[in-house]
């Protein structure tokens, strides 16, 4: 291995290194986006059985918790869709990024099996040059 073929294969192998980093961030930011998903879901399900379950007659100080608790639970509703928004964006960019890594590592390899093949023809140019021509 000649210094050019060397250098580049060293080059994809950090890239391919890089790679496994960002895949990394992209499947922890799946996982927390799906799980502000799922706990949205929750919040919105707990909300909508506590609508169905207030056909009794309250007091005023039920009414005001009851509120409040409504209250609070539509905040993090908004809350945790925010979240999620922001991860999906997040998730949208290490997705970008990934791909854009293995772009780079495809032409790295790519320069660096040309470069061999360039090197292994050279030393067999090298080969038939130093060998006595054939006689008749």
């Amino acid at each position: 291995m000649n210094e050019r073929s060397k250098t580049l294969s060293l080059m994809a192998l950090k890239e391919r290194a890089r790679m496994a980093l960002t895949l990394g961030e992209v499947r922890e930011v799946a996982v927390q986006k799906a799980e502000a998903a799922r706990t949205a879901e929750r919040l919105a399900a707990a909300l909508a059985e506590r609508r169905v379950s207030q056909g009794a007659v309250q007091s005023m100080a039920t009414l005001r918790a009851e509120r409040g608790m409504v209250g609070q639970i539509l905040t993090e509703i908004d809350r945790q869709c925010a979240r999620e928004a922001a991860l999906a964006q997040a998730l949208a960019e290490a997705q970008a990024k990934l791909a854009k890594e293995e772009h780079r590592l495809s032409l790295l390899t790519d320069k660096a099996k040309a470069a061999r093949q360039g090197e292994a023809e050279a030393r067999q140019a090298l080969r038939d040059a130093a060998m006595p021509p054939r006689r008749r």
